[in-house]
């Protein structure tokens, strides 16, 4: 079992960060490589955000950059999160599982609750950009003080306006 270390009194203490993964903590996504094939996925602290079952729109795409969009989620106040990728590389699969079962990425989210799995082209250099979850969790102490708009700006986009 990955570590989960936490400070009780820290505002990230409530959320799972396990250690097998790398985080980029401006997308709030997370990478897990295996075999060339690296798993992403939404971190929890994002979840939060949309708070209850999202709606989740993929983006036909077929190679991607670090950053680029692969899936929207909507959730709560019509609030939309950008699912970024942490790595560059070929798109090997959809979960299918969310189309199914959306709230299986908040209930889940390191687990069946993943989003896509990338075959990535240059995981060393990627891997660098990343940080631990040791250290995505000081990120996350610093952004959280500061209020959640800072915390998650980078991953959330502009609300939707309801049509006139």
């Amino acid at each position: 079992m990955p570590e989960l270390s936490a400070v009780a009194t820290a505002p990230s203490a409530r959320f799972a960060l396990p250690s097998d993964r790398h985080y980029l903590a401006g997308r709030h996504v997370w990478a897990q490589i295996e075999n060339g094939i690296a798993t992403v996925g939404v971190t929890a602290p994002l979840g939060e955000v949309l708070w209850y079952t999202p709606e989740i729109e993929y983006w036909a795409v077929d190679r991607v950059e670090v950053g680029e969009t692969l899936a929207t989620v909507q959730g709560r106040s019509s609030r939309t999160v950008a699912v970024g990728s942490p790595v560059r590389g070929t798109l090997v699969e959809l979960n299918p599982l969310l189309g199914r079962a959306p709230h299986a990425l908040l209930a889940q989210p390191y687990g069946r609750g993943w989003v896509a799995r990338i075959s990535a082209e240059r995981w060393e250099r990627d891997e660098a950009a990343m940080v631990t979850a040791r250290a995505y969790r000081k990120i996350l102490d610093s952004d959280l003080s500061l209020g959640r708009e800072f915390c998650f700006g980078g991953a959330l986009l502009a609300p939707r306006q309801a049509a006139a």
